[in-house]
This record gives structure tokens, C-alpha cells and sequence, in this order.
């Protein structure tokens, strides 16, 4: 396996290319815990179906399982990153937005975990915008 530098940019992306490839599991992720909190967000949003931590010797590993595409232009998600590993972007709860009509998620990175960015707001919590999902 090679290095990523963003791994977090990585998996959306993989996720992404899948839908657009129509395929129904993307095998083989890394495992990192932050990645698992990126993916239960996901889930919890409807853009993925599933996923499960697999053990291949010493290696843990993500197998992800996608929703089927019935219908191209809604079904596959659209990502905009906004963090990058030689930028971070740090935003305040004021500057936080409804993502896509409030049909997507702004992923962000708080003092109080990852959350979405609607649930941020509400908290008055601001933090990293790492990407927004829609």
C-alpha cells in the first residue's frame, strides 16, 4: 500500500469514484478512527449503506458497502474539500451554512468530536471544515 497524505480526502473520493464506477462495496480501506467517524456520519445520512472493520492478520481494514444508484444525478454524492493537510480551515459557528438546501452535510471537526455542520451551529461550536457532502 502507498502513503496518502490526506487519507480522509481519499476515502470521500474512493466513495465517490464507486458510486460513479456503479459499484455496490469499496474493500480495502485503512483503518483509521477518524475515518470510522467520517463513515458513521455517512451512514447516518443516508450515503452509504454500511461498512465493517475486517482483520487480515496484523492489518485492520474498512469494507464499505454503498447504496445502489438508480438515479445518477441524485444519487451519486458531490464532495468539496475545504481542510487540507498544509491548510486548515477554521470557521465559527456564525459562518456555518445549510449544505445544498439542507440535502447534504458539512462534516466538521469540533472540541466536541466530528459532527455535521447543522448540529454545530446549534451548538454554537465551530472548528476544522473539513468537506461538505451533498
Amino acid at each position: 500500500m502507498s502513503y496518502v497524505n490526506a487519507p480522509i480526502h481519499d476515502l470521500l473520493i474512493r466513495v465517490k469514484n464507486a458510486y460513479m464506477a456503479r459499484k455496490t462495496a469499496v474493500d480495502w480501506v485503512v483503518f483509521s478512527k477518524f475515518k470510522l467517524e467520517v463513515l458513521s456520519l455517512l451512514k447516518e445520512y443516508h450515503f452509504i449503506k454500511d461498512f465493517e472493520i475486517v482483520e487480515d492478520w496484523k492489518k485492520k481494514l474498512i469494507n464499505i458497502q454503498l447504496n445502489v444508484v438508480r438515479d445518477p444525478v441524485n444519487d451519486i454524492p458531490e464532495v468539496k474539500f475545504y481542510s487540507k493537510p498544509s491548510r486548515p480551515w477554521y470557521v465559527g459557528y456564525k459562518d456555518l451554512h445549510s449544505v445544498a438546501g439542507g440535502k447534504g452535510i458539512g462534516i466538521i471537526s469540533t472540541n466536541q468530536g466530528l459532527m455535521p455542520t447543522h448540529i454545530a451551529k446549534q451548538k454554537k461550536l465551530g472548528g476544522e471544515l473539513i468537506a461538505e457532502i451533498y
